[in-house]
C-alpha cells in the first residue's frame, strides 16, 4: 500500500485489515484491539491527526508511565508501533506485519570490517544462513547505536558505550547475540578487554520437556469431532504431529508435491533447518489425509498448500493457527494438562521421549525428528528416567573429619 496520507485513522484501519486476514488467535487479537483502541484515544486526546514513528514512541511511553499496563501488553504496544511504522513507510501485506531482518544500516569500514570477519567466523562454526542473517541484523543495529554514541572505531569502544548501545536495542534477550560478538572482538584483538560480561542475563532453568504417554496421545487423537469439516482437517494435522513429531511450521507448508500416495511416502524440506525429511506414509495418516482432501478441502487451485482455511477467501493456515488448534484440543481432551505444556511441541517431545524409553537408538530418534546433529537430543535424554536408574553411582563411605561431623563427634581434633 503506497499510502498518500500519514493519518493514524488510515494506517490503523489498514492494519486492522491485515491482522484480520492473518487469522491470529482470539487472545492475540484481543490484545491488539486493546492497544489500537488505546492508541486511537491517545491520538484523539492530543489531536494528533498524522502518524509518525515519534508519535509511536510517545505512545509506548504513555503505556508505561500513564496506563501502567503489564509488560506483555507493553511489548504488544511496541509490536503494533513497529507495524504502523512499516505501513507509514509504504510497506504492505506481510512486509508490514513482520520486521525486515534484511535491513542494514550504513557503517564506516572500521566498524563494518570486524562485523564481516565475525560473520565469516560464524559460517565456519556451522551456523545456518538464517542464523547468520539474524546475527548480522542485530549486530549491525548494535554497531549503529555505537556510532551514534560517537564510537567510530571498534578499538575506541568503552564499557559505558557498550552498555548504552545494547540497552538502546530494547530487549535483554539480544545479549545472547551481542555477548558472543564482543567475545570474538576480544579474542581477535580488536578489543583489549572482553566486554561480554558487562550485562548479566539471568538464565532461566530449562524446563523438562513435556511428555504425554502413548495412552494420553491416543485420547487426544480420538477427541476430534469427525462429523465436522474442522474436526476432519484438524485430525489429519494432529496425526502428522503426534506420529512423526513434525513441527507445526512443516505441517503448514506441506503441498501435494510432498505426498506420494501411490508409494506411501512423505517427504519435505524442513522450514527450520532446510534439511530434507522423508518417511513412510502410515496407513492411518494416509486415510486421514484422503478423507480430508476428498471430502472437506475446498477444490481450489489458488492455494497449493494441503491445509487451508475452510471458508473463503481460501488461504493456507500457518503454524500459529495449528498451534492454537492443538492447544485448544488438549483442553478439550479428558487428560490432565495442569502445569504441563500442551502446544504442538508437546507432541514432538513426546515422540522423542517415548522412542528413547522404548530403547530406540538416539540416531534413529534424531532422524525421525529431523535434527541435524545428535547433540540436539540431549534435552530429551534428560527425561529418560528409567534408563538413568540402571546406572547410578554408589555413595562412598564417609571418612576423616567429614565422618566425624556426620557421627556428631565434631569436626575438630586435638593437635
Amino acid at each position: 500500500m503506497k499510502a498518500n496520507t500519514n493519518s493514524f485513522k488510515t494506517l490503523s484501519t489498514r492494519l486492522y485489515e491485515l491482522l484480520e486476514a492473518e487469522r491470529y488467535s482470539e487472545s492475540t487479537m484481543r490484545d491488539m484491539r486493546f492497544i489500537l483502541h488505546s492508541m486511537s484515544n491517545y491520538v484523539e486526546t492530543y489531536r494528533l491527526d498524522d502518524y509518525s514513528p515519534e508519535i509511536g514512541e510517545r505512545f509506548v511511553a504513555y503505556c508505561v508511565n500513564d496506563l501502567r499496563i503489564c509488560s506483555s501488553r507493553i511489548s504488544r504496544a511496541k509490536n503494533i508501533v513497529g507495524k504502523l511504522n512499516r505501513l507509514q513507510q509504504g510497506l504492505d501485506g506481510r512486509d508490514a506485519l513482520l520486521p525486515d531482518l534484511t535491513r542494514r544500516f550504513w557503517l564506516p569500514d572500521d566498524l563494518m570490517t570486524p562485523l564481516q570477519e565475525y560473520l565469516v567466523y560464524c559460517v565456519g562454526k556451522g551456523n545456518r544462513q538464517s542464523t547468520i542473517d539474524y546475527k548480522h541484523w542485530i549486530c549491525n543495529r548494535f554497531l549503529k547505536n555505537l556510532l551514534e554514541l560517537g564510537c567510530t572505531e571498534i578499538r575506541d569502544m568503552t564499557g559505558e558505550q557498550v552498555q548504552a548501545a545494547f540497552l538502546a536495542l530494547g530487549a535483554i534477550r539480544y545479549w545472547e547475540r551481542i555477548g558472543p560478538f564482543l567475545r570474538f572482538l576480544a579474542d581477535s584483538n580488536y578489543l583489549k578487554q572482553n566486554y561480554s560480561g558487562l550485562i548479566q542475563r539471568r538464565r532461566h532453568p530449562m524446563p523438562q520437556p513435556t511428555v504425554y504417554s502413548p495412552e494420553e496421545i491416543s485420547i487426544i487423537e480420538n477427541s476430534f469431532d469427525m462429523c465436522s469439516p474442522a474436526g476432519i482437517r484438524n485430525y489429519a494435522i494432529t496425526l502428522l504431529m503426534s506420529r512423526y513429531g513434525i513441527r507445526a511450521c512443516d505441517v503448514a507448508a506441506l503441498t501435494f508435491d510432498n505426498i506420494d500416495f501411490e508409494n506411501n511416502r512423505l517427504h519435505f524440506i524442513q522450514q527450520k533447518t532446510d534439511d530434507p525429511w522423508e518417511g513412510e506414509l502410515f496407513p492411518e495418516i494416509k486415510s486421514a489425509l484422503q478423507r480430508y482432501i476428498n471430502n472437506v478441502r475446498p477444490n481450489t487451485i489458488a492455494c497449493t498448500n494441503i491445509f487451508i482455511t475452510l471458508a473463503p477467501p481460501y488461504a493456507s493456515i500457518d503454524n500459529r493457527a495449528i498451534n492454537t488448534m492443538i492447544w485448544n484440543q488438549f483442553g478439550r481432551a479428558s487428560i490432565d494438562i495442569a502445569a504441563r505444556r500442551h502446544g504442538g511441541r508437546a507432541f514432538r517431545s513426546s515422540v522423542a521421549s517415548n522412542m528413547i524409553n522404548d530403547g530406540v537408538s538416539t540416531e534413529v530418534v534424531r532422524r525421525v525428528l529431523g535434527h541435524g546433529t545428535k547433540y540436539a537430543l540431549k534435552h530429551y535424554a534428560r527425561i529418560d528416567i528409567e534408563s538413568m536408574r540402571l546406572c547410578p553411582l554408589s555413595v562412598p563411605e564417609p571418612t576423616g573429619m567429614f565422618a566425624n561431623i556426620l557421627s556428631g563427634k565434631g569436626g575438630h581434633s586435638d593437635v
